[in-house]
């Protein structure tokens, strides 16, 4: 009776101990990992109960005060900041980084984008049948989904018409071709198959270039420009383009087709890509946005009016806005922001609810084309459009704007 009364004890202990863990991770995860600031203004960052600050370091300004503290700089520069409980204990370091003081334009103007691959992508391999009458499948286990072919026989590769050329050339000969995967290049060796047809193939599908629909976030005072909240993926493979460049073009919205409950919207457009309708050009593409230089004659045209930026710490649940231009006029429309994840270094940094019926009764929601329609709360800019949740197309993410600044 008593070993049985002990197992009991031991297992309510450990159980406790295990919530008193969650718990304590839970109550860490309310303080941020790190912040931002911008040079001469005050941060207010909320605090859980019991949790101050260390001292000011360096030249980094650092006030206690009720329910959490405030912190300013006069030059930029980075800085290591501890949390203690009750004054005493050291919980957790915070990384502050201070940033020269800047203003974005937030646009909402639908855009059309355009990619072309550093090579040839692979999205999957194929059998061919040869023109023997057997059938072949000579890039399978050789060639994998995600790769990017770049040479071929010691050839630069850049599209696909180059590389059936260059296939031809080669007939039935083994070759080396250099292929870059998950980041590092690797020489293969490859021998094309002769089809019915009579053309030599290698049995691999492959991409050179995509193009789509988005919303332009915001223009720097440099004429820089930041889009999508996301990367540029391929519909097929999933995987995040590896872009040799791109650009961005005028595009003319011709509908919308509206969300609903597990159908995903769209706006539906027209990309004219001839160099006069160019406005922009790329030069990164990562998972938390796309990003170039605008040309000089489209910065009046897409950027709005010139507002401070917010940090995620200024950001508050409740009522906000998006801009974006769906018939014809940029407007302001009312969202609520339902969830804050103060350590997001994703693109799904805020849940974000679309509650004006104007935007409801034109899209049903986040529809697909957007992604990139900046945030605004207070007069400052905040984040961006990422994500809709494809059982409730009212709902969606967004992402900080600092962590787009950050790339």
């Amino acid at each position: 009776m008593i070993r049985r009364l002990r197992c009991f004890l031991v297992f309510f202990l450990v159980l406790d101990l295990c919530a008193v863990l969650y718990l304590a991770y839970r109550y860490l995860d309310r303080i941020p990992n790190q912040l931002y600031t911008m040079v001469g203004e005050q941060g207010e960052v909320e605090l859980p109960y019991g949790m101050s600050m260390g001292e000011s370091v360096e030249v980094l300004q650092v006030t206690n005060q009720a329910g959490g503290f405030s912190m300013v700089s006069e030059q930029t520069g980075d800085y290591r900041i501890p949390v203690k409980l009750f004054g005493v204990l050291p919980v957790k370091q915070v990384d502050v980084k201070v940033l020269e003081k800047m203003k974005l334009a937030p646009s909402g103007e639908p855009i059309g984008i355009y990619v072309a691959t550093k090579g040839l992508l692979v999205l999957d391999t194929a059998e061919i049948q040869g023109n023997d009458g057997l059938t072949y499948a000579p890039g399978e286990n050789i060639l994998k989904s995600g790769d990017y072919i770049l040479k071929w026989d010691r050839n630069t590769i850049s599209t696909i018409d180059g590389l059936d050329e260059e296939i031809q050339k080669t007939a039935d000969k083994k070759v080396p071709v250099l292929i870059r995967r998950n980041g590092e290049e690797v020489e293969i060796a490859l021998k094309p198959i002769r089809a019915t047809d009579n053309k030599y193939k290698i049995g691999a599908w492959v991409r050179e270039d995509t193009q789509g629909i988005g919303t332009l976030t915001y223009v720097t005072e440099k004429g820089e420009f930041g889009t999508l909240g996301h990367g540029i993926t391929d519909a097929d493979t999933g995987n995040l383009l590896d872009l040799k460049g791109g650009e961005l073009y005028h595009t003319k919205i011709l509908g919308v087709v509206r969300g609903a409950s597990g159908e995903p919207g769209e706006l539906q457009g027209y990309i004219n890509m001839v160099a006069q309708n160019q406005i922009g050009e790329i030069r990164k593409n990562t998972s938390l946005g796309v990003f170039g230089k605008m040309e000089e004659n489209a910065v009046d045209e897409f950027a709005g009016q010139f507002v401070p930026v917010g940090m995620k710490q200024e950001i508050k649940k409740g009522e906000a806005h998006i801009y974006i231009k769906l018939n014809g006029d940029t407007k302001k429309y009312s969202i609520e922001i339902e969830k804050i994840n103060i350590n997001s270094r994703n693109n799904k940094s805020m849940v974000i609810h679309i509650t004006d019926p104007r935007l409801l009764s034109a899209t049903g929601g986040i529809v697909q084309g957007m992604s990139g329609s900046p945030i605004l709360q207070n007069g400052k800019i905040i984040g961006a459009v990422t994500h809709v949740l494809v059982d409730d197309p009212t709902r969606g993410y967004g992402i900080f704007i600092e962590n787009m600044l950050a790339q």
